[in-house]
């Protein structure tokens, strides 16, 4: 069910003597990878070499490499993995997601990626009984931290937190591969002592855990649709079949809010019919039906047209836009 979020307030006077409310549906896009599209179980792989200790983490001075800092990074597969299965989970687009936690990986060469088998996927795909395979193959943490003083004499310190991983997805006997990339900056206050500044900085264990659960977290939201607020706006004025209109709609009776309009609609009142239209086209979409709200955000843009004001053609532009809006989100359900 499309969930709908209403937050009615002023927004602006019109010169015309109207006013306009704005409020927010909640508006779902589709998945940015369609990988996971139509699956209904899920199971997490882990398919990584444990990173070494010292590698990737250098500190510097004045930009000078000092040393490589040694960092127990044994747990951050998991994180990773853990974090994208309770998005996932939670997305409530999965009957079942589950997380195999013990490494398929045979190899010791964490710099070289060693992938599944197709026989090995479809034998765990059958053990666990699931639709689809997420397999973690690969995941590369690095770091720069580094202090350098300012002109008036204090000193500046960064942690830049760098992520490389690479997954696979197992789904209908086929494998599709992908890399992902991600960082995460943390900065200081300017401090006098050089010290004083570092200390402000996460531990660098702790920020590169903060960013492998950060890049699970990414890679599960990209697998799933998502929900995002947009704005709408409905026209008030004080002719009487608009206001009961708005009061229909502030308790969502799209319905009786439709009819209320067509009665400004079907008046003498040009400014009031062409405000109306606009809002029923708001009201059909609010109920799903997207042609119908096409067809009356399309009757709004004609009748502004005949009132030939500055303000009337910054309307019909505004309505246009909206149209564009509303045509995405029906060729959006058609494609479902």
């Amino acid at each position: 069910m499309r969930r709908v979020v209403l937050v009615l307030f002023l927004l602006l006077s019109l010169a015309t003597s109207a006013q306009q409310w704005r409020f927010w549906i909640d508006e779902q896009h589709p998945a940015q990878r369609s990988s996971l599209h139509g699956v209904s179980s899920v199971l997490l792989v882990n398919n990584t070499v444990l990173q070494p200790l010292a590698f990737g983490h250098p500190q510097a001075v004045d930009g000078v490499t000092l040393r490589q800092e040694e960092v127990d990074l044994s747990g951050a597969a998991l994180h990773c993995m853990f974090s994208a299965t309770q998005t996932l989970d939670q997305s409530g687009e999965f009957m079942r997601v589950e997380l195999f936690e013990q490494t398929q990986n045979a190899s010791d060469n964490f710099y070289s990626r060693n992938l599944l088998s197709t026989k090995q996927m479809s034998d765990l795909r059958a053990l666990y009984e699931v639709d689809a395979l997420l397999i973690l193959n690969q995941l590369v943490l690095y770091n720069l931290q580094e202090t350098f003083p300012l002109d008036d004499g204090t000193h500046y310190a960064y942690l830049q937190a760098y992520a490389q991983s690479h997954w696979t997805v197992y789904a209908g006997g086929k494998s599709q591969s992908f890399s992902i990339a991600d960082t995460l900056l943390w900065e200081s206050e300017p401090m006098y002592a050089r010290s004083r500044a570092l200390e402000q900085l996460p531990a660098t264990q702790e920020a590169l855990l903060y960013l492998a659960r950060n890049v699970g977290d990414s890679l599960a939201r990209s697998l799933t649709p998502q929900w995002v607020a947009v704005p709408r706006y409905l026209y008030d004025m004080s002719d009487a079949y608009i206001q009961a209109g708005l009061e229909a709609f502030r308790y969502q009776r799209w319905a009786d809010a439709i009819e209320c309009w067509h009665g400004a609609m079907d008046g003498t009142d040009k400014k009031a019919a062409a405000m109306a239209a606009a809002n029923i086209a708001i009201a059909y979409e609010m109920q799903g039906d997207f042609s119908s709200a096409c067809d009356f955000a399309r009757h709004a843009i004609r009748l502004f047209g005949a009132w030939k004001t500055a303000y009337a053609r910054q309307q019909q532009a505004n309505i246009r836009y909206y149209l564009e809006q509303v045509q995405d989100r029906q060729a959006k359900q058609r494609g479902r």
